[in-house]
């Protein structure tokens, strides 16, 4: 009899201890997933291209792609976005002209970076099912040179595998050289590499998958 109660007592603990577990686990899933929809978006990889145009004495044209090698971006829980651009890293496969971008462009010993911010509706992004794009026309505020320039980006936003988001420009950026009080820099360029003008506006493209 003393067995046959023991055995009740045990059944009925474990009883006990499944009640206990179940809502523990529960709890445990709900939190984690919470926490995960709370986590930021990161991007290190962030792909920054830009086209620049130079007219040369014949007055013919010619368009070339540059870029930026590292760039950071991270987008919070609450949407707010920013991008931090090393401008030291421009490339264009030509050492000679990156220098001179960095020392006369873009003056990175005193204006290292280029930040761009903004907020982000997120609730349409957390909605987004894999492999589901997103078109945005997104608000963002330039921060470039000492300057602040309101820009808008036309944006594609798509949902993929492993809790990730890819961000891509539909239609490049449009930047004005003067905006970003580059003239005179663009002017030395423009003398030293004997030209007859490059085109003040600069059309800039940016992909990047973000995960969290």
């Amino acid at each position: 009899a003393c067995h046959v109660q023991a055995g009740h007592q045990k059944s009925r603990k474990e009883k006990h201890m499944k009640k206990l577990l179940l809502p523990a686990l529960l709890l445990a899933a709900t939190l984690a997933h919470a926490e995960n929809t709370a986590a930021a978006w990161k991007s290190d990889d962030s792909n920054i291209t830009f086209l620049s145009s130079k007219i040369n004495k014949a007055l013919n044209s010619i368009t070339e792609q540059s870029g930026f090698t590292s760039a950071k971006s991270q987008l919070s829980a609450t949407g707010d976005f920013n991008m931090t651009i090393d401008l030291a890293s421009v490339k264009t496969n030509i050492d000679l002209r990156d220098q001179r971008l960095r020392d006369w462009v873009f003056e990175t010993s005193q204006y290292a970076n280029a930040e761009i911010t903004g907020k982000v509706d997120m609730s349409a992004i957390e909605k987004l099912g894999e492999g589901e794009t997103l078109a945005l026309q997104q608000p963002l505020t330039l921060n470039i040179h000492g300057k602040q320039i309101p820009i808008t980006a036309d944006l594609a936003v798509q949902r993929n595998p492993g809790d990730k988001i890819t961000v891509n420009t539909r239609t490049p950026v449009i930047l004005d050289v003067k905006q970003m009080n580059m003239s005179k820099g663009v002017a030395q360029l423009v003398e030293v590499m004997g030209l007859s003008s490059i085109v003040e506006q600069v059309p800039v493209s940016f992909s990047g998958t973000f995960h969290r």
